[in-house]
């Protein structure tokens, strides 16, 4: 069979055509290369619809209808031998179509000519299924970062809480930081960096922001902590550390433990704006395995601060971290406001994601804290009664005597049943009244709704019924079971 130049010729524009669309970067360069290709080689307008409407078209006289109903279902065919409509399809599912026309003092189309639109149609309908897909990738991915990125924390008393977090990408990478609230107003304070960027690093960020919470939840001392993280780091992704500083601040007794894990070290700024590079034990990263993690305790002084970050914040090209660390010293040294402060360090340009996490102890003052030891007797829940009674009436709460003495009663009488060791009880007085009842059993209470004719089962139910909050914890040695009442509008914190 021979071939004649026109031929020829056409087979060569063919080839360019189709390796042009189908190495298109996106739908739209895709359905524009397609128009232009197909304009005036083979018709004199074409459009392509996607979604109802025209996504690119070239018709300098008008020729096409601005909407087309085609959705690239049926066969390629010829309309009145001057329109030519092509349904795109990938993988067997339609993805739009296209259509060609001739103006009348052109040659009618030929099945040539809707062969080769047939061809034109396929790069084109693969880059928009694909161009489709990515999309929906992009916002499944959109999707997870919103839901694995850190929020803003709870207002938690005795502490006041400033945060900055600025992924080095649009999208989520692998920092992250945490303030969650422990039994007996305790706050722990988390910040962590997963080695690595993008999705990879967010999804383990994800995974090991959510086991943090929950040992957390479990009130596990903060070595204890780092050491189950490091082992569910290993299950979770191999051969990816990850650095982390993990601190209990206890606002009564204000002092704070500080574990870390490989992390930078945390700085202490005093009352009086003088800053202090901490050092906790020196203890490798989480994912290494079988590392012993130990920890240091400092005085809590109310109007100091302790400030978290990750390598973000410090590093920068061509200068050592240590120097940049001791300039952050230096900047937080300047007895600004604590929003100052953060606004002040945050470096110009980043390469890496920066989080900062700055907190302000206020403590929470002894007067408003009451604490008993009591002994699991009958007697007991009655004695509890009077002390809460007597609490409140000197903290000018009398109103809240009634229902804090009965959630108080019922709460110890589930203890005496449970334990034959001494139960403690801690009333405390913040923006809310709480009070915790903990003794030495470990297994948790289930709230039921008791029955009309049943004697017991009815303390947790009724807790539930009046508290504005009630749950329960375990703590090291047993449990603790709490609830919190709203103070009335007008009475002192």
């Amino acid at each position: 069979m021979s071939w004649d130049g026109e031929s020829l010729a056409f087979l060569s524009f063919m080839s360019e055509a189709v390796q042009a669309i189908g190495e298109s970067p996106e739908p739209e360069h895709a359905t524009r290369l397609f128009c232009e290709a197909a304009v005036p080689r083979l018709a004199d307008a074409a459009a392509v619809y996607l979604d109802g409407g025209a996504q690119h078209r070239v018709d300098p006289g008008g020729r096409l209808p601005p909407q087309w109903a085609g959705d690239g279902s049926r066969a390629p065919e010829l309309v009145d031998e001057r329109l030519i409509v092509v349904p795109l399809r990938a993988y067997g599912r339609p993805v739009g179509s296209a259509v060609l026309a001739r103006a009348r003092e052109r040659s009618p189309f030929a099945e040539a000519d809707l062969l080769a639109a047939r061809q034109l149609g396929v790069p084109a309908a693969l880059t928009v299924f694909h161009g489709r897909l990515h999309r929906r990738q992009l916002e499944t991915v959109e999707t997870l970062q919103r839901g694995i990125r850190p929020g803003s924390p709870p207002e938690l008393p005795g502490l006041e809480i400033s945060f900055r977090y600025q992924p080095a990408a649009e999208r989520v990478g692998g920092d992250w930081f945490d303030v969650i609230p422990l039994p007996g107003s305790r706050v722990a304070l988390v910040v962590g960096d997963v080695m690595g960027h993008g999705l990879a690093a967010a999804t383990v960020m994800g995974q090991l922001r959510t086991a943090v919470q929950t040992l957390a939840s479990l009130d596990l001392p903060a070595e204890q902590v780092l050491h189950s993280l490091d082992e569910m780091a290993q299950r979770l992704a191999a051969q990816t550390l990850t650095t982390c500083v993990y601190c209990v601040y206890d606002p009564v007794l204000r002092r704070c433990t500080i574990a870390s894990a490989g992390h930078l070290p945390p700085v202490l700024v005093g009352a009086d704006g003088k800053a202090e590079l901490l050092a906790p034990p020196r203890c490798p990263p989480i994912g290494l395995g079988c590392t012993p993690f130990e920890t240091m305790e400092i005085a809590a002084d109310d109007d100091s601060m302790l400030v978290l970050y990750t390598d973000g914040l410090v590093e920068e090209r061509g200068t050592d971290i240590g120097q940049s660390v001791d300039t952050l010293c230096r900047k937080l040294s300047t007895g600004a406001p604590m929003e100052a402060l953060c606004d002040g360090v945050l470096p110009a340009t980043r390469a890496d994601d920066v989080t900062l996490l700055a907190i302000r102890f206020k403590g929470i003052p002894s007067g408003d804290v009451a604490q008993w030891l009591v002994e699991p007797q009958p007697m007991t829940p009655g004695r509890v009664r009077r002390l809460v009674r007597r609490t409140l009436t000197m903290w000018g709460l009398e109103a809240m005597i009634p229902a804090a003495q009965l959630l108080a009663s019922e709460l110890v009488t589930n203890a005496v049943r449970q334990t034959s060791r001494p139960i403690t009880i801690r009333l405390m007085r913040t923006d809310v009244l709480l009070c915790e009842v903990s003794d030495d059993d470990h297994r948790m209470p289930i709230m039921r709704e008791p029955g009309a004719l049943d004697e017991d089962g009815r303390g947790l139910y009724v807790v539930s019924q009046l508290a504005d909050r009630w749950g329960t914890s375990r703590v090291a040695g047993g449990k603790t079971v709490w609830f919190s009442l709203p103070i009335p509008d007008g009475r002192p914190r």
